[in-house]
């Protein structure tokens, strides 16, 4: 969804801000649940790395 594209279904095929929209509507708590905000980090990998380990029990 996030990519756009025809694999991604209709929601594909919006434009980059709608698809945006969708995947942080405050209704769609399984995807966002808190107000959408900016960051910048130094190294995305690592970010995601260490919320994976806080928030993913394996």
């Amino acid at each position: 969804i996030c990519a756009g594209g025809p694999e991604a279904g209709d929601i594909g095929g919006l434009e980059q801000a709608e698809r945006f929209r969708w995947l942080a509507s405050p209704r769609s708590t399984a995807v966002q649940v808190s107000p959408v905000h900016t960051g910048l980090c130094h190294d995305p990998q690592a970010a995601l790395d260490d919320l994976f380990a806080r928030m993913v029990p394996l």
